[in-house]
């Protein structure tokens, strides 16, 4: 039996690193962005400090910030009409994880339009072309989106969460820049995570876990648990270790999958619109209890 890792091309790392964006988009040879985020992140501050580095290159981008929470089906339909409109050649996703995921569906569906319904990539999808490129930017400590295959979409006709799972939809860069992370309120620093240590606990003990992989969700086990209860209170050097931490424990659950917690988190903040890392939070002790039983 072989096991397989899918990691980023590209990723930065720590303080001021949003500032390779403008030379990686250059060296890549793009003509325009469309930069997906949410009117939160604009209004507070937190996305403009990317476009800032766009308007003072000088390059042309458009800006989607229709993105909400736990984005749904017609949110990405959404958003692949307005990048088809901006004809842009890559997308900047600025946010935590519904931002990076909307612009992992937007992606994929504007490079396989066969499935511009949506629903139809839920699953391992047989798409056959990677998605249009995507440079993710995070602002929270937890999904992880960054550098996972996966991305999840809300059905709200059916009250119901659908998990995506293609290597196709991997961004191509990575900017974690814990400037981006210090607008976080405690509640969302603490949300996100306890996703994030979901992500290093549940990556571990799943059955496709290999030498690898535990030696990822160990590290990042080691880090959450130093830094999180910093990053909840402000502190920028526990919200940099918390972005690193959650990114190593990407880097291990994108590649072996996750476990009941996950499975039930999903459904529970579907039904009740609840963040998925208070779901996580909730349910992880019991779960973790029944899993030694």
């Amino acid at each position: 039996m072989s096991n397989r890792m899918i990691l980023n091309e590209t990723s930065y790392f720590g303080k001021g690193a949003i500032e390779s964006i403008v030379p990686e988009f250059q060296q890549r040879g793009f003509s325009k962005a469309a930069v997906i985020t949410d009117k939160g992140l604009i209004e507070h501050g937190i996305a403009t400090k990317v476009t800032k580095l766009l308007d003072n290159a000088a390059i042309d981008y458009a800006l989607y910030d229709g993105i909400v929470p736990n984005p749904t089906i017609q949110n990405v339909k959404d958003g692949v009409a307005f990048v088809k409109e901006a004809e842009a050649d890559c997308l900047i996703a600025i946010g935590g994880g519904s931002p990076i995921d909307t612009a992992k569906a937007i992606g994929i569906i504007l490079t396989n339009p066969e499935f511009s319904d949506v629903i139809s990539l839920e699953g391992v999808a047989d798409t056959k072309n990677p998605c249009l490129p995507i440079l993710a930017v995070p602002t929270t400590s937890g999904t992880a989106a960054e550098v996972t295959i996966n991305y999840v979409i809300t059905d709200e006709a059916n009250h119901r969460k659908f998990v995506c799972v293609d290597p196709h939809d991997i961004p191509i860069v990575a900017f974690i820049d814990s400037d981006m992370m210090m607008g976080m309120p405690k509640k969302l620093a603490a949300s996100t995570g306890m996703d994030a240590m979901t992500h290093a606990i549940e990556g571990l003990i799943t059955k496709g876990a290999w030498e690898m992989t535990d030696m990822l969700h160990l590290k990042a086990i080691e880090i959450i648990g130093h830094s999180l209860e910093a990053s909840v209170e402000g502190d920028q050097n526990g919200r940099e270790k918390m972005a690193l931490g959650q990114y190593i424990a990407g880097m291990g659950f994108s590649n072996v999958g996750l476990g009941l917690v996950h499975g039930m988190a999903h459904p529970l903040s579907a039904w009740y619109n609840i963040p998925h890392g208070v779901a996580c939070a909730a349910l992880l002790p019991t779960v973790m209890k029944y899993n030694k039983e």
